[in-house]
């Protein structure tokens, strides 16, 4: 307990000084880890809006889908649908085709993406089937055989509007090429040029009668009430169709595999960063705690000289250090538990700055709500103050390398 009046004395010399040292650490640690939970919020809002206009938490598929895309590659739906029936923790099942197509009017014609969809299941959680995105028409009724909802550039690119028709050519499950006619219900803009530019949601249940099979699916895409459950269900759903030859289940990181990479990558840098301001801490306290120890060079001579030995006059000065840290860890987690908690509960909207973003191909909101990584804030705060006592190493050395007589005779 000695040692620890005596260090915090010493510390309060010079309160400029020590107050420097502390915002320093203070800033730094609240700075990096408010960061991290806002960083980790922005993954989770990119994962949820990937998953919602994607393939979900989890999804079906024939096995050799996801990295072929081929129209040919489909699953039987009757088959698939019976066992995802009343599953606790899926909140939504979502069903779909997928073809390639050649959309024309009479004016021009795109190379398109048809998506088969059931309107009114899709309303309540694909991003893209929003009242909000159309700027035309409106979504059509689940019973509505031959609308088609396009995106905004794909309508500029064919001169047609809200109640025109076109024709969609594709190829039928057989190989025979095939042509279906649409009238245009809606038109939406989601502000990715890839999706406005080359996407038609149609009914899917007249898609798949013009493939050739009305009971055929591409993907049926599996909402999960809590997206920490998903290694469970997902365990569970392979074992359920490990049977089945023509299905395969997969998870959002290998359907959305571009997001999941971006992530990972994103993640990577942060950590960098998070390391090279450690390393300028590092420095800074060095340099600090440094000018402090050489301005006491006579005093710990005097020490000496009366009988204290090194070890003493060292772990005085790391007594000190370790009062900064902690004091510095502590001051920095109440602010980042403040800082946290404004972004936690109002969000920090960029889409003013940015509108929303797109990231491979997937449309992101630019609201983000901090989540709270306890695990890591703890981490940081202690990683912190580790720093604060190796950083005192070369000042312990530098103040007793000096003999005592020395040390009084020139300081």
């Amino acid at each position: 307990m000695l040692w620890l009046k005596l260090a915090w004395r010493n510390l309060w010399r010079n309160r400029t000084r020590t107050l420097v040292l502390l915002t320093v650490i203070t800033g730094s640690l609240a700075f990096v880890a408010w960061m991290l939970n806002v960083a980790y919020g922005s993954y989770e809002k990119m994962i949820e809006d990937a998953v919602r206009m994607g393939s979900g938490h989890l999804s079906l598929h024939h096995p050799a889908y996801p990295q072929e895309r081929l129209s040919e590659q489909f699953f039987s739906g009757k088959q698939a649908m019976p066992l995802l029936a009343n599953r606790a923790g899926i909140s939504k099942i979502l069903p779909r085709l997928y073809v390639s197509a050649l959309a024309r009017s009479s004016r021009d014609n795109r190379a398109i993406m048809i998506l088969g969809v059931d309107f009114e299941n899709e309303l309540e959680s694909n991003p893209l089937l929003q009242p909000s995105k159309t700027i035309s028409g409106k979504i059509p009724a689940s019973d509505a055989q031959n609308l088609a909802y396009i995106g905004t550039r794909l309508a500029e690119n064919l001169r047609i509007d809200v109640g025109k028709k076109l024709v969609v050519m594709f190829q039928d499950l057989s190989g025979e090429i095939t042509s279906k006619l649409y009238r245009v219900g809606g038109i939406f803009k989601s502000g990715v040029t890839q999706l406005d530019g080359g996407t038609i949601f149609v009914n899917r249940q007249s898609l798949a009668t013009a493939l050739g099979n009305s009971d055929a699916l591409h993907e049926i895409a599996i909402l999960l009430a809590d997206r920490k459950e998903l290694p469970e269900h997902l365990s569970q759903l392979q074992k359920a169709y490990v049977g089945h030859k023509d299905i395969a289940v997969f998870s959002w990181e290998t359907t959305s595999r571009q997001i999941a990479d971006a992530i990972k990558i994103d993640s990577a840098q942060f950590k960098f960063m998070i390391f090279l301001l450690y390393v300028l801490v590092t420095i800074g306290t060095v340099n600090l705690l440094l000018m402090s120890i050489l301005e006491r060079t006579r005093e710990f001579g005097l020490l000496r000289a009366i009988g204290l030995d090194r070890r003493r006059i060292g772990g005085l000065i790391f007594c000190e250090a370790t009062l900064l840290g902690i004091i510095g860890a502590l001051a920095g987690l109440v602010l980042t538990i403040v800082l946290s908690l404004y972004s936690w509960h109002y969000g920090l909207d960029f889409s003013n700055m940015f509108g929303e973003a797109e990231v491979a191909g997937m449309l992101v909101s630019m609201k983000v709500n901090s989540t709270w990584e306890w695990d890591w804030m703890f981490g940081l705060a202690a990683g912190m103050v580790v720093v604060v006592i190796l950083a005192a190493i070369y000042p312990v050395k530098k103040a007793l390398r000096a003999a005592p007589a020395e040390a009084m005779r020139h300081h």
